[in-house]
């Protein structure tokens, strides 16, 4: 099953009924015949063209790549197609449902997109950060070092 129907199936079992809108740059490699003849004329998807459709850039998509490769594909075995799969499969789902993204004030995106993320989660969220911080500061001035001999 291709990427964008299982994100589309994704969304559907959270309860959202949602058109993908796919932001890409105008390489030749983003803006194809299969993409624009079947998905977008279609209307199963919307193609946004960087720099062309709207003034952004799609540095987010890419930098959201950048890390999947360089801080976990790349850190693991892919002795196949397959493998990679399952690797970028396993990256996509601890991205969005387990690590929280300061950019969405320590949220994940299911938890946005899904309106799980409340100011009550937020107002607890940084509670917890005030913690941990104390706790830290805590810990660290109960070590009580020997002198060094330098």
């Amino acid at each position: 099953m291709w990427a964008w129907r299982q994100a589309i199936a994704k969304a559907q079992s959270l309860g959202l009924n949602i058109k993908p809108n796919v932001l890409v740059d105008s390489r030749v490699e983003s803006v194809n015949q299969v993409v624009m003849e079947g998905l977008v004329k279609s209307k199963l998807i919307l193609l946004t063209i960087a720099q062309i459709d709207i003034e952004q850039s799609n540095s987010m998509v890419e930098m959201f790549f950048h890390r999947m490769k360089h801080l976990y594909l790349y850190t693991i075995v892919l002795s196949n197609f397959e493998s990679l799969v399952k690797g970028a499969d396993f990256y996509l789902h601890e991205s969005n449902t387990c690590i929280p993204h300061s950019a969405l004030k320590g949220a994940t995106p299911e938890e946005v997109i899904t309106g799980k993320w409340t100011e009550d989660r937020i107002t607890e969220f940084k509670e917890k950060i005030v913690a941990a911080i104390k706790l830290r500061l805590e810990t660290n001035r109960a070590v009580h070092c020997t002198p060094c001999l330098a």
